[in-house]
């Protein structure tokens, strides 16, 4: 009763589940983790070993996962859950964070984030972001189309849904670590899924961003759009693209230590720069037939009437000049 009445009808955020990696008594820098879709903070296991020892590392819970709140008529939008973040720093007394770093849907949430208070952060870092354009934009043969056909199909099976989500927690099927499918969090799960990532805004609000961001994604993952990625990253100065060949979608060792650099150049600020543009290879073909007109050039130049060639005549007469005034000043020394 008081729940309802505190944060549904005062609108009073919720207050988040918090995980310190890392936490000095007088820290160099802090970080802030947001985790992904139906995961908790231990999704950031596997960066543990290569995070600095000197920072402050705060890995969250979202609302509705791990051990945060899980009210069950909040809608799971990213705008809820850059509220309740935004609410649990303002507790805990963190007004400034060095780097914020969001995996899949976490990625969305810091750009709502950045967007709603944009001076909380120098930069962000966004990991497998499943970043889609408007459906009004969707034709048939776009990647988004086929993903959120997928997405839609899941909502509107829920008890199936909510039972593979549950078998593949209780058998360690899922491959992230940090993964909880339960009643309540299968529920969140779904509900999530249609607010944060089918109609989703993310495209237009992290162009919108000023401050240094670098996307990082693998090249196997099947969640993505990779054409967006790539488009973001051309039409923004701000923004640049990393990828890794053999990684996918979760956060795996290779996947950590890959984002542990790109964490020590933020924290140090210097930012990842862009890759000059690959110079256009000339096909073998067009230099063949290259090669074979430049053999063939002298014939054709032969082939050329006289009458279309003045500067053979112009050289001829200046050569003829040249020797006459010679021959002349041989005379004039004789004499």
């Amino acid at each position: 009763m008081f729940d309802r009445l505190i944060h549904r009808w005062l609108r009073i955020p919720y207050v988040l589940n918090l995980h310190y990696f890392s936490r000095p008594s007088r820290p160099k820098a802090t970080i802030l983790l947001i985790h992904g879709l139906g995961t908790s903070w231990q999704t950031w296991k596997p960066l543990e070993p290569y995070l600095p020892k000197d920072t402050r590392i705060i890995a969250i819970d979202m609302l509705g996962f791990g051990n945060s709140p899980k009210p069950d008529w909040k809608s799971y939008d990213v705008r809820d859950q850059a509220a309740s973040i935004a609410a649990t720093l303002r507790q805990k007394a963190i007004t400034r964070l060095d780097v914020i770093i969001g995996h899949s849907m976490g990625s969305l949430a810091a750009v709502e984030l950045a967007k709603q208070h944009p001076h909380l952060s120098r930069s962000l870092i966004l990991c497998s972001p499943p970043m889609y354009r408007p459906q009004i934009d969707e034709r048939f043969h776009h990647p988004e189309k086929v993903l959120r056909a997928f997405y839609r199909f899941l909502r509107r099976h829920p008890d199936g849904s909510k039972r593979i989500l549950q078998f593949a927690d209780h058998h360690n099927i899922w491959p992230d670590a940090g993964f909880q499918a339960d009643q309540v969090t299968a529920d969140s799960f779904l509900t999530a899924l249609n607010t944060a990532i089918i109609n989703q805004t993310a495209l237009d609000d992290v162009a919108q961003l000023k401050l240094p961001i670098t996307i990082l994604s693998g090249k196997l993952d099947p969640l993505i759009v990779e054409g967006n990625l790539k488009k973001l990253a051309k039409e923004h100065k701000n923004i640049i693209r990393r990828s890794m060949t053999m990684q996918g979608h979760e956060v795996t060792d290779a996947y950590a230590k890959r984002l542990s650099g790109l964490i020590k150049q933020h924290l140090a600020g210097e930012y990842p720069r862009k890759k000059p543009p690959r110079l256009k290879t000339v096909p073998t073909k067009l230099k063949r037939a290259a090669l074979k007109g430049a053999a063939k050039a002298p014939k054709t130049l032969r082939a050329v009437p006289k009458k279309l060639r003045p500067s053979s005549k112009k050289r001829l007469a200046q050569a003829s000049s040249a020797a006459g005034q010679k021959r002349a000043q041989r005379a004039g020394r004789k004499t």
